[in-house]
């Protein structure tokens, strides 16, 4: 009987752990952008409104060489880009009233397909279309 009853505990507790170890497969699968995917997804112009001028568009170019232009932005200029997990880093020089530095941002990757790619950095949001 004590055999018995230990032998179902231990099925009991083999079982679960089954369970939560495909939970948290599949919730790892459900986070964010696929990896493989996401590097060639961001390769190309993304545009967003400009919100000075609505007539006009402003935003980046990426290129498969890790390099980054800007589109219509003066005084951010995009020089290179790479993916650190599920972050795409810019390095931008911000030019303004005589003097200039050079800044790298991680932007953590909350949206991206072949249309649309949302990127978030603290409070800031931007919400980019593939050109």
């Amino acid at each position: 009987m004590i055999k018995n009853t230990l032998l179902g505990a231990m099925l009991i507790v083999a079982t679960s752990c089954s369970q939560t170890s495909q939970q948290n497969a599949q919730n790892e699968k459900k986070s964010g952008p696929e990896t493989e995917n996401s590097t060639s997804l961001l390769i190309g112009s993304w545009v967003e409104p400009n919100p000075i001028n609505k007539n006009e568009v402003q935003g980046i170019t990426i290129s498969n060489d890790g390099t980054a232009k800007s589109i219509n932005m003066a005084t951010l200029v995009y020089k290179k880009w790479w993916k650190e997990d599920n972050k795409l880093v810019l390095v931008a020089e911000s030019i303004g009233n005589g003097s200039s530095s050079l800044d790298t941002t991680k932007y953590e990757i909350i949206k991206l397909n072949d249309k649309e790619l949302e990127l978030k950095d603290r409070a800031l949001t931007i919400y980019y279309k593939k050109k």
